[in-house]
């Protein structure tokens, strides 16, 4: 796995245009996700309060369980237990599942019971959240792929 990472990160870092995508996408796509939920509620409230509430419980539960699940498991971070270069600093411990990658496709999911294409929308952004999040060395990819499987999960119950 450390050859893995090493040799990404490698690559990217000899790419400055891709390296400065990742990072891009890191530190600026979140703010899509997390913009965009709010907006959803506030329709949510004035065309279907139904929908509302369960719009409101599902990400809320997916964002808890993470939280109190990677305290727990306080997992150490591919740049922590690695000799590797991330593309971003960020915070030591708690790498799994990513909160990131969880609250992104729990709200593209939601997204979906409102409107098909704003849905997509949403999970072409969630997915490349996913990505950069992989890519800028800073979760293991089991840490974004249990985060969209918990996501998927949340959603179903």
């Amino acid at each position: 796995m450390e050859k893995y990472y090493q040799s990404l990160l490698q690559y990217i870092h000899q790419n400055p245009l891709l390296k400065k995508i990742i990072i891009y996408i890191c530190q600026y796509f979140p703010y899509i996700t997390f913009g965009l939920y709010p907006c959803i509620l506030i329709y949510l409230f004035f065309v279907n309060k139904d929908l509302l509430l369960i719009t409101i419980i599902k990400p809320l539960s997916a964002f808890l369980f993470v939280t109190i699940f990677r305290k727990i498991i306080n997992r150490k971070r591919p740049y922590e237990s690695m000799k590797i270069d991330p593309l971003i600093k960020h915070k030591k411990g708690e790498s799994f599942p990513s909160r990131h990658a969880v609250s992104a496709m729990i709200i593209a999911l939601v997204c979906f019971g409102i409107n098909i294409y704003l849905g997509i929308f949403a999970l072409v952004i969630a997915l490349l959240i996913c990505i950069s999040r992989i890519m800028a060395g800073v979760h293991y990819i089991s840490d974004v792929f249990v985060s969209i499987i918990i996501a998927f999960m949340i959603y179903m119950i």
